[in-house]
């Protein structure tokens, strides 16, 4: 069985500092029964690249403090991986799935990227598909899954979002395309032995919430729909992959992040300017071989020149020898 494994770092500072937290959501609407996910630790977005890569069978480079992913069969493992990140909300109202706490201290760009480049590394010929349902579908113009075509709105059905608002109006075409995504995707996908991504962000619910309030009627009927729609998404995806797929949900507030990585810089800098007077200087790690090296010749080269100055001095060469002979008062005398 395959773990995360945690390894954790301490580090002892001479000063304190307050610790800021974006908090989310990571919610795991479906693994197979390969990859289990269990307890209720919290977990760093920034980890999320590595959780992900490794349900896809990669292996861990940034190891992490979060134990919540076992994989149990490495011969089974999923075939992609769905990933719908909401932003601007710090937490899903979802029945469904897993729930867990997430520290959100990157942007989802950040994370898609990071997972991207994983998977190109080993193969570029996965399918890697990042779609941003605010861009619309004039935008998006033919996906990776084909030509998209959203169901027209439904007015009458609507209790409290109105199409006439114009937060309400493209929010309910993000949904709208959801729908489409997952009515285009069993006949789209087809399988393969590589790992494929499908990305989706939905970047219209904060609007929403801005304009009526987090708790009104109309923000509840928008989760309700965005509830719908992922729920939608995941009948599609496990149907496509034959329930071989790892489909995940979570929140994103850039705007969070953007305070929390100023707020961590600032700290760095105070940090910095106050140990950076304790340090000793830098020195190559060649340092500790050649002064080894210098010192222990000098040892040798002293001992030696001493043992032979004494060896020298003690000497006694004589009367046959040519330092006594060449030395004599007669020799010097008879030349």
């Amino acid at each position: 069985m395959f773990k995360l494994i945690p390894f954790k770092v301490s580090v002892g500072l001479f000063i304190i500092l307050a610790t800021v937290k974006a908090h989310g959501d990571f919610v795991v609407l479906h693994s197979p029964n390969s990859v289990l996910f269990n307890g209720n630790e919290e977990v760093e977005q920034s980890l999320l690249k590595e959780v992900l890569a490794a349900a896809l069978g990669f292996t861990v480079k940034l190891r992490g403090v979060w134990s919540g992913i076992s994989i149990t069969d490495p011969f089974s493992l999923p075939e992609a991986v769905v990933a719908i990140a909401i932003e601007g909300v710090d937490s899903l109202d979802i029945p469904r799935g897993k729930k867990y706490p997430l520290n959100v201290n990157e942007v989802e760009e950040t994370t898609w990227q990071a997972l991207r480049e994983r998977l190109e590394e080993r193969d570029n010929n996965n399918t890697l598909v990042r779609i941003s349902l605010g861009d619309g579908l004039d935008a998006l113009g033919q996906s990776a899954l084909g030509e998209l075509k959203p169901t027209p709105i439904d007015e009458t059905s609507l209790t409290a979002l109105n199409l006439r608002s114009e937060e309400d109006r493209k929010y309910l075409e993000e949904v709208q395309l959801l729908h489409a995504i997952a009515n285009k995707a069993p006949s789209a996908i087809k399988p393969d032995s590589r790992p494929d991504i499908y990305w989706l962000v939905v970047s219209g619910l904060r609007p929403v919430f801005d304009a009526h309030g987090s708790n009104s009627t109309s923000s509840r009927e928008a989760l309700t729909l965005l509830n719908n729609a992922l729920n939608v998404i995941h009948d599609a995806f496990i149907q496509a992959y034959d329930g071989q797929v790892l489909i995940v949900a979570f929140t994103n507030d850039a705007s969070q992040v953007h305070s929390l990585t100023l707020d961590r810089h600032k700290r760095q800098a105070v940090a910095d300017s106050i140990i950076i007077k304790n340090l000793a200087k830098d020195y190559s790690d060649d340092y500790p071989v050649i002064f080894n090296i210098l010192l222990w010749f000098s040892v040798v080269f002293w001992l030696s020149l001493l043992a032979i100055s004494i060896t020298i001095a003690q000497m006694d060469p004589g009367r046959d020898s040519i330092i006594y002979r060449m030395t004599s008062n007669r020799m010097k005398k008879d030349n």
